[in-house]
């Protein structure tokens, strides 16, 4: 569970918001009020919701209209990455509402990412600048190094560099391009870095490297799949974890995975009268770990913000922790014989 010190409560423009204090303690929401995630405080001194809205996937009016809905719920926390290619969209949903007057840009905090292509040190400025002109603002809140592999970068515009069959990964050392991130926080074009997809190997290497740690690290969690050794080490050294694909991307039409349509969960639908994206998302929270789900349908939008009125009691957090592990879905199997594949492979399982 994410300790209580880590939280604090704000105001975000007219609307007052209360966090969680204590397990018999909930926060309120008053007539004229927006009910928003409390947040976590990073190791760079800033702070962030410990709910986020994820964007993989979404361009154009889908990603529009999902971004404003998300706004006017309650969302402050965004993720998007260059190889997404919609931070342009993104940029333009949240600048429009900031026009608006529903929110200013100190309540956003805002997550990209730097691609696996602009992994080169002599790439990281120009890339995080460009990145910058598609949002339409002049600083991002958190900076990711997106994958510990590089691939050669031949124009920006080819995500995956692929020669008669076979992606081409480059040799750039990833500490290298941690260092030129590091400089892009004293140019104040970010204000704090972070990681994604890197085990603990790598998260280790980074600290005992480099003059910064990072904040965050970013990795596949959901019920089944908790990578409860990476998150704890993540946690004793002072990184917070961001779960993407919280939910583990349910597919309605062959029931996967398993639990998410399973009659445990139905159960807990109908003790909690909560949904089960709400179960998910409150478990994990106490879990520990930041979730950022990918949400398009409106309605899923305006309930998941709707979590930090009840908890899940001890019995069905054990059966949820609980949930026989499986198999990871991002694998990033094109890059598995590079050195810095940060995933175990099939050979070795």
């Amino acid at each position: 569970m994410i300790p209580l010190r880590y939280l604090t409560s704000y105001v975000d423009d007219n609307s007052r918001v209360n966090m969680i204090l204590g397990d018999d303690q909930r926060p309120l929401r008053g007539d004229s009020s927006i009910l928003l995630a409390p947040k976590i405080k990073l190791s760079s001194g800033y702070e962030m919701p410990v709910l986020g809205f994820g964007t993989y996937k979404l361009s154009g009016f889908q990603c529009l209209s999902a971004v404003h809905c998300a706004v006017e719920t309650g969302f402050r926390h965004f993720d998007t990455a260059y190889s997404y290619e919609n931070e342009k969209d993104v940029g333009d949903a949240l600048r429009t509402q900031i026009k608006m007057g529903n929110i200013s840009r100190e309540n956003i905090f805002l997550t990209t990412k730097l691609w696996n292509t602009h992994h080169d040190p002599r790439d990281v400025r120009r890339i995080c600048e460009q990145q910058l002109k598609l949002l339409g603002f002049n600083y991002i809140d958190l900076y990711l190094l997106h994958f510990p592999v590089g691939y050669k970068n031949m124009c920006d515009e080819i995500l995956k560099p692929i020669s008669e069959g076979k992606l081409q990964t480059s040799d750039v050392d990833y500490i290298d391009t941690w260092k030129a991130m590091e400089e892009l926080v004293k140019l104040g074009l970010v204000r704090s870095i972070g990681l994604s997809n890197f085990n603990m190997e790598q998260v280790q290497r980074i600290i005992q490297c480099s003059s910064s740690k990072p904040v965050v690290n970013q990795v596949e969690i959901w019920p089944g799949f908790l990578q409860k050794d990476l998150v704890d080490y993540c946690h004793y050294n002072g990184i917070v974890v961001t779960a993407y694909s919280p939910l583990g991307q349910p597919n309605r039409e062959n029931h996967r995975p398993t639990y998410f349509f399973s009659e445990g969960m139905r159960r807990l639908v109908t003790k909690y009268k909560k949904t089960s994206v709400q179960i998910v998302l409150r478990f994990l929270v106490d879990y520990g770990v930041v979730p950022i789900p990918k949400l398009a349908n409106p309605f899923q939008i305006s309930q998941s913000l709707n979590i930090f009125d009840f908890k899940l009691d001890d019995t069905d957090t054990r059966a949820l922790l609980g949930i026989k592990s499986k198999k990871r879905i991002v694998k990033y199997d094109l890059a598995k014989d590079h050195p810095f594949y940060p995933f175990e492979r099939e050979d070795e399982s």
